[in-house]
């Protein structure tokens, strides 16, 4: 048998083992476009690299020489296939980049206008935020489930998750509105302690040097290092470093909740009943609603409202939707009285 047969029956040889090889290897997955794509340039750019070299000549003489020859070719071939699939591999196993995740988006803003540009109502808050109030500047972010967190200012907060929040210094109030978290809803931490709601209204201020909370319904747990503490509707709780837990009274329509009002975010009269309206603006005033008889609460369940209580205070609002009924009411300091 001659040379030149001989190195036809070993390329055939060849060909036959990779034949089998692949069948062997069962059908293969597309490859998806992106990623061919990507293979694609990234092989053109390197191809091109090296033929703008020196060399670049020798080189393609070289390879044309081989190629007459027939040998080299087929070992490149499958060389080529595994470096390209390789290639295509790599860039599959990458991850995607990760989309940031919305946690709250900005309802009400207060401060000068870049403050204002910066955090415009509407504009989305994501994980891994820090959000820096200076004087003056404040800003209400609504959160799942309609909840609410108003931040007071000379605060700075980070955003953690959708539920979850360090306060790092400064002072916020959250309405978590009516539901009751049996594993713990929302969650602030804090140099001192972590606090944690149980379906309610509370603030929380911290320093480095102590933790003030503040509840004006419900119940919040704060869990320092060594204790665990519960602070109820109508507490303040203070934590001090070597101190011990001092809790004293404070009334839901206290001064010291006057801070929250400009950060109210407006109630949406949409498709919304009087009664709807006077919850709200009860909850708003840390006031009690109360009914004088069935007939007025049944009264304010039928009647719609209208028009729109942006802009206004919650007790503005009151006054303003309440004038264009017939229901006859009345404001206590506590209460809000409808009588008819």
């Amino acid at each position: 048998m001659s040379e030149e047969s001989d190195k036809k029956v070993s390329a055939v040889d060849d060909d036959t083992a990779l034949a089998s090889i692949i069948k062997l290897a069962g059908e293969r997955p597309d490859i998806p476009l992106a990623v061919e794509s990507r293979v694609y340039h990234r092989v053109q750019a390197e191809w091109q690299n090296a033929t703008a070299s020196p060399n670049s000549e020798k080189v393609y003489r070289k390879v044309h020489s081989t190629w007459r020859r027939g040998n080299l070719m087929r070992w490149l071939l499958p060389a080529g296939v595994a470096a390209t699939a390789f290639i295509a591999i790599v860039f599959m196993s990458q991850p995607d980049p990760v989309p940031l995740r919305v946690a709250a988006t900005v309802s009400t803003v207060v401060g000068a206008e870049q403050f204002s540009a910066k955090y415009a109502s509407g504009s989305a808050i994501h994980a891994g935020d820090v959000i820096s109030t200076g004087e003056g500047e404040g800003l209400s972010l609504l959160l799942a489930r309609n909840e609410s967190l108003r931040i007071d200012q000379n605060t700075q907060l980070r955003v953690e998750a959708v539920d979850q929040y360090t306060l790092l210094s400064g002072r916020v109030y959250a309405d978590t509105g009516q539901f009751i978290y049996r594993n713990g809803g929302l969650k602030i931490d804090t140099p001192l302690g972590l606090v944690t709601d149980v379906g309610t209204q509370f603030s929380v201020t911290a320093t480095s040097e102590s933790l003030d909370v503040a509840v004006r319904e419900g119940r919040v747990d704060v869990q320092t290092e060594t204790d665990v503490h519960a602070a109820r509707m109508g507490e303040r709780l203070l934590l001090a470093p070597g101190e011990g837990a001092a809790v004293t009274d404070i009334d839901t329509h206290d001064d010291y909740w006057d801070w929250i009002v400009e950060l109210t975010p407006a109630f949406d009269l949409t498709n919304r009943s009087l009664l709807d309206f006077l919850k709200w603006a009860a909850r708003e005033t840390g006031r009690e609603l109360v009914f004088i008889s069935d007939e007025s609460r049944m009264s304010a369940m039928r009647t719609d409202v209208h028009g729109s209580v942006s802009g206004l205070s919650p007790e503005e609002a009151l006054q303003a939707i309440l004038a264009t009924t017939t229901v006859r009411y009345r404001i206590e300091v506590d209460k809000i009285v409808i009588e008819s």
